[in-house]
């Protein structure tokens, strides 16, 4: 497998001191009985220039510690013929993500399970841990048999991501909204740098009407893609033996439509040839 790695592009983030700050206490107002994700790719300089200062009125931005852009490493973990990702490249509406995540500005530690069921709707499910981000242990294996239909035992660290995460919740607790910046993906053989990529991911009550964030998105053209980060990694590292065929032409839309902030042009011809 090729590395590859790209700078990110300096932003300007004082655009993030013009919203309101909200607790993280408060952030449990805005639950949702059907909750739907929705996720948008866009170019961050998009996001920066464009969306957040036309949506400062609605929003609140979630400030812990004085922070309002925090970093996040998260590894995640797979069967070794590779169950959640088959599942998710095939389609596979009941799939599941098992996922360690550091919080590395306060210390915090969680092991998750996500579960997408077959009607859209998405749970997540975690435990709050001491152990290494890098392996399963014994005393984790009781949580995992609760809401996995695999052996715990059986899953291994298979892509390791980072990223620096803005949250917003709007004003009238309808929705809420994690933007996910500076993305970099790694395994044994690779480093991926993404360049001016971010994904904004929209959590809301299913049914509910367009939101202002989601109306000065379509404003901008900026186009909704069920693409995780999980899987953008993973194809990106082009690690042996997963399928990637079927998200080829979802990558190469992403790639297009971000004029080739997710990655570049050497690992493009790369992942389409």
């Amino acid at each position: 497998m090729k590395n590859s790695n790209h700078s990110n592009t300096p932003m300007d983030k004082s655009i993030l001191q013009s919203f309101a700050s909200i607790g993280l206490k408060d952030i449990g107002k805005a639950n949702f009985m059907n909750r739907v994700d929705t996720k948008f790719p866009i170019r961050t300089d998009v996001l920066f220039e464009k969306i957040l200062p036309d949506i400062i009125d609605e929003y609140y931005i979630v400030e812990i510690n004085g922070l309002r852009y925090m970093a996040y490493e998260t590894v995640y973990f797979d069967t070794p013929d590779n169950k959640f990702f088959t599942s998710h490249h095939n389609g596979k509406l009941d799939r599941y993500k098992v996922r360690k995540r550091t919080y590395l500005d306060t210390g915090n530690v969680f092991l998750e399970v996500k579960h997408k069921n077959n009607k859209g709707k998405t749970k997540k499910k975690r435990i709050e841990i001491t152990t290494s981000l890098y392996e399963i242990f014994p005393e984790e294996y009781d949580f995992l048999r609760l809401h996995i239909p695999y052996d715990p035992e059986s899953l291994i660290p298979v892509i390791q991501n980072h990223f620096h995460r803005i949250t917003l919740v709007r004003k009238d607790m309808g929705e809420r909204c994690t933007i996910d910046c500076e993305l970099g993906f790694k395994d044994l053989n690779t480093n991926t740098e993404t360049n001016g990529f971010s994904m904004v991911e929209l959590k809301h009550e299913q049914g509910a009407e367009k939101s202002p964030l989601q109306k000065v998105l379509a404003i901008n053209k900026v186009k909704q893609s069920g693409f995780s980060k999980y899987c953008i990694g993973r194809v990106l590292s082009m690690q042996d033996g997963i399928k990637h065929n079927l998200f080829k032409e979802r990558i190469r839309k992403i790639q297009k439509s971000l004029q080739g902030a997710l990655m570049d042009e050497e690992l493009s011809k790369t992942i389409f040839n």
